[in-house]
Parts: structure tokens; sequence; C-alpha cells
């Protein structure tokens, strides 16, 4: 593995930001003044163990964005998202439900008639985006759990089901203690495809009709297990051992196997900022658990904020609608960032205060 250069873009408009470690996880110290590019030059500098290979880290303050990344990367490189695949899904469940096309209380087995019947399909469209349906992270029957722990140790993608495989997976799933949040990428898989069925299409063109090309983001893409056209722009990604497979599968793209970029994502968060994005209310407090929206997670503090982690991507977004700042940073080295990514937002949003 190797450490690249970095390049930069954005003008050199604001003061020094104080950054804070990843490993020790401290509190984040106050700054003095507001971020620009040479402080998130020495951001990715600082912390080159946890973003050891390509990075990208991209911030939007009072307006204006500010951009730094290493030599072979830039806020059009396409990663894999990971997890942050889910809150575009859970957008797209609120923009459903403002057309009128669903209720959040909808049982999932009225929208995919495959789990009629079975306890899986008993559980509602809002479980399933807060992550509150009883249901595991992954599908343990056949022995799917074990297999996809085996894949993910090995480095190898473990999402090659189908999504009709992956429904009749569901389908034979024992539902554990509904409204305690265990996270689920089986729950939101299942609630994107869930979508895509009342919706009279597939997941893939649910979210380019009515999110990704709404707010122009061009680089964003679902993904299948080999072949998808994105596989050609898409990064490779480490581990500490090398190359590692990503997570390419029709099956979980609304959970954890869509691709993008940091400026695509950013523009979500724009659209989120100014409503202009569908589905923009799912970053508000649900009623079944006011510490989850839609596909968003909510702290005390005010933010919003999704991470992704998968065999060689990191990536984190993290929002604060009141002040209308917000941190994206993806990386393709396979080791958690959002510790970094959230000290950040809070150091800056600590700045203004």
């Amino acid at each position: 593995m190797h450490r690249p250069a970095l390049r930069t873009s954005a003008p050199l408009v604001f003061g020094a930001l104080l950054l804070t470690s990843c490993t020790q996880a401290p509190e984040p110290e106050a700054v003095e003044e507001p971020v620009d590019q040479a402080s998130l030059e020495e951001f990715l500098n600082e912390h080159d163990d946890v973003l050891a290979e390509e990075a990208v880290v991209m911030v939007l303050r009072d307006g204006q964005t500010h951009t730094a990344s290493t030599s072979g990367a830039d806020e059009d490189t396409v990663f894999e998202l990971a997890s942050l695949s889910k809150p575009m899904t859970g957008m797209l469940l609120a923009d459903a439900v403002e057309r009128g096309e669903v209720d959040l209380d909808d049982p999932v087995q009225d929208h995919l008639t495959e789990l009629e019947g079975t306890e899986a399909g008993e559980v509602t469209l809002e479980e399933l985006a807060t992550h509150t349906a009883g249901l595991p992270l992954v599908p343990e029957a056949d022995g799917f759990a074990e297999q996809d722990r085996q894949a993910r140790n090995a480095g190898e993608n473990p999402y090659t089901v189908t999504t009709e495989e992956l429904i009749g997976l569901a389908a034979e799933q024992d539902v554990g203690e509904r409204g305690r949040y265990v996270y689920s990428n089986l729950g939101i898989a299942l609630l994107g495809h869930a979508l895509a069925e009342q919706a009279g299409t597939s997941y893939d063109q649910l979210l380019r009709q009515r999110l990704t090309g709404p707010l122009d983001m061009e680089d964003t893409t679902t993904s299948d297990a080999e072949g998808h056209p994105s596989d050609e722009d898409l990064i490779q990604g480490y581990d500490n051992t090398g190359e590692v497979e990503d997570f390419g599968s029709a099956a979980f793209s609304p959970a954890s196997a869509s691709r993008g970029t940091p400026q695509d994502y950013l523009r979500l968060i724009e659209g989120i900022f100014d409503e202009t994005a569908p589905g923009s209310q799912a970053v508000e407090p649900s009623e079944i658990h006011p510490e989850m929206g839609l596909g968003w997670h909510l702290e005390p503090e005010g933010y919003a904020w999704h991470n992704g982690i998968s065999n060689g991507y990191a990536t984190l977004a993290a929002l604060d609608p009141e002040t209308e700042t917000a941190v994206v940073l993806f990386s393709n080295y396979g080791q958690e960032n959002s510790v970094l990514g959230m000290d950040l937002l809070e150091d800056i949003l600590d700045a203004a205060d």
C-alpha cells in the first residue's frame, strides 16, 4: 500500500482548524477560526494511518465548499458507498410517503407480496428504515450469515445472491424483538425492493428516477455482483492485506452496495439543506425511534450522519441542518473513519459558536 501526495482544490478563504485523533477519539477541541483548504490538507496528512490509500474530504460551510484529496482521487472519483446507501433508501421512503404511495406503518408484505404470511412480511416500512424491525444484520437461513462472515474475512464479496434469493431468505427469517434497535442490512435492502416493487420498477431505476436524477448525481449508481457498468469507474478498494473485492450486489444495493462520488453526496446534502432533495424530511426524527430519521442516524446535538464500511472502502456523511454545515469523507481503505469525520464536523461547529 502507499500514501500518495495530496491533491487540493478550493480557494484559501478561511483560517486554521484544529483536528482530533481517531485512535484516541478525544473530545473535539474548539476551533478559533472556520475550516479552510490548508486545514483539510493537514487533516489528511495527520490521519494517514486511517486514510492509508486514497482519500477525499469535503466541507460545506457558509455556502462554500472546501476540498482536499490525495493525488490518486478527487471529488469526482467513484467509491463504494457501503452503508451510505441506506440514507438514500430512507429518502426514497420519505418521498414515497409524500407522494401518497405508501404509509410508514404499511407492512412490507403489502408491497413485497412474496413475504405474505411470513414473520418478516409483518414488519412495517418505518421499522425497516429505523432498524427496529427485529431483523438481523443479514439473513440467517441456509447458512447465509456464516457465508457472509467467511467472505468478509477473506476480502471477498459476501453479497452474491440475487434479489429474488434474498427475498426468499427473508421469508424464512425469524423476527426478533420489534421496536429494539438492531442494525440490519437485510431490513434496508427489503425496504428498497419493496418501494421499487410498489412503483412497478427496479431499485436501480427508482433511485435514478426519483433521487439521483433530479439532483444531478450522475455518478451515483447501484451495482451487480459483477459486470456492472460502474465497475469501470470504481476505484480499487484495499484493506491491510492489499486489494479486496467490492460489494457488487443488486440485492443489497439499497443497503450497502451502491456507488458514488464525494461530490454527488454533497449535492444530496445541499438538496436536504434547501429542501429540493426528494425525501429531504428523512433527516427528521422518527416517531418510533427518535435517534433515527429514515435511514439517517440523529445525534442529540442536532446533526444527522451515516457511515459506511466494507472490505475496501470507508465513507461518512455528517450534516447539521440548522447551520447548513456538512462533512463528507471517502476513502478506499477499509478502516472505519466515522470518528474522524464527526469530530471534524463538531470542531467546525464549535468554531462558529
